[in-house]
């Protein structure tokens, strides 16, 4: 186990590597020292792994952490039918088809997955993001992109956020990475901020350097304060346009309309606190999904008045200065993914997002498993001295 040296420039403070535990040979005693180190690191990437992690032990691994999670459940809820081979249906979506196998492992990325691959048909090809669909113009057009210009799609941490609780623990196994060198990001929010990370990097942010950032009486307010997340919200905004940077919703009344939603009931949309506490290690998170955000609670201390802010505009506006400060280069860190290894994080302390890359890199092949949790995040209390 040794943790991350990330330089003397960076902020992060997170993240470790794992050498010599084979995860698809997993014991109990080598689970409880990844419980430990997952906890504490709150990444861990396992190198050197003999063979490429199977979806059957890569479930196994996710699902250890989550003992009282008894359904099973993908953490985005039942896959629709996507197209079957050889008499085998395939559930998912055209961007996140599910492993037949074990349909809570999820091929993500972009180009077609090897041949032969757990039962998918002969070139089939898994649809990647494009920010010029989801982002406010102007977009990088396709000859930047082609020539190394990327962007963060949507900084996040996974979760439905209607119905179902978020997942304790996000797993991604590398199968194929693209090839080629490193790309920059822009920012595109009128900074002028760049940053070089390598082709398809998964980059993060840790929560608990967002909560720092904040001052003492916009901390009051975090610890204090509740979001609600619009039902069916990756619906709901899919009609909307992501900011360039890719943390919240450019306000523009294009979000579907409620009653234009698949049915939904009030009792399950999730109102969920602002910091989130690490159960092991007691650290505290500022977790905030910026763009599923709908409506604000927002007090200063526990027992103090609270204003309840509906407006989108002024969700949007509070949401970015908790959220801006935090994605400074300095305090992000871009995986760089080596096929055949397996990242672990913990999903209730850190944001991530995926980058774009050119498509003459070749393709991105990701198994991702995240499976539904069987509580909702714990609230931190405020200590005040």
């Amino acid at each position: 186990m040794e943790p991350m040296n990330h330089g003397p420039k960076s902020n992060v403070n997170f993240g470790a590597i794992v050498r010599g535990i084979d995860l698809n040979k997993l014991t109990d005693s080598d689970f409880e020292i990844i419980h430990k180190a997952l906890h504490t690191h709150k990444l861990l990437v396992f190198k050197d792994q003999p063979q490429m992690l199977t979806p059957q032990n890569q479930y196994e691994l996710t699902r250890r952490f989550d003992p009282d999670e008894t359904t099973g459940g993908f953490a985005h809820g039942v896959d629709p039918f996507l197209t079957s081979h050889n008499g085998v249906d395939i559930y998912g979506l055209p961007n996140r088809p599910a492993i037949p196998i074990q349909p809570q492992v999820h091929i993500l990325g972009r180009g077609p997955v090897p041949e032969g691959h757990y039962q998918f048909p002969p070139g089939f090809q898994v649809k990647g993001i494009d920010h010029q669909y989801f982002h406010l113009p102007p977009h990088i057009t396709a000859e930047e992109r082609e020539s190394g210009k990327s962007r963060f799609y949507q900084w996040h941490f996974d979760g439905a956020l209607y119905a179902i609780p978020p997942p304790r623990v996000g797993c991604l196994l590398a199968v194929q990475t693209p090839k080629g060198p490193d790309v920059t990001v822009q920012w595109d929010d009128g900074t002028g901020t760049e940053m070089k990370i390598a082709p398809g990097a998964t980059a993060m942010v840790a929560g608990s350097r967002a909560l720092e950032l904040l001052d003492d009486k916009m901390r009051d307010v975090v610890y204090n304060s509740r979001i609600e997340y619009a039902p069916h919200c990756f619906e709901w905004m899919s009609t909307a346009h992501s900011t360039r940077l890719g943390h919240t919703i450019e306000t523009e009344g294009l979000e579907k309309p409620l009653d234009k939603l698949k049915p939904w009931s009030a009792d399950k949309i999730c109102t969920y606190p602002m910091v989130w506490e690490n159960p092991v290690t007691g650290e505290h998170s500022l977790q905030i999904h910026g763009q599923a955000a709908y409506k604000l609670f927002l007090k200063t201390r526990p027992d103090g008045e609270e204003t309840v802010v509906s407006d989108l505009g002024e969700v949007r506006a509070f949401l970015h200065k908790l959220m801006r400060p935090a994605l400074e280069p300095s305090n992000i860190y871009a995986h760089r993914h080596e096929e055949q290894d397996v990242i672990l994080w913990y999903n209730r302390s850190l944001w991530h997002s995926i980058t774009e890359f050119p498509e003459s890199y070749g393709p991105r092949t990701m198994h991702q498993c995240n499976v539904a949790a069987s509580d909702h995040p714990t609230a931190a209390r405020q200590v005040t001295s």
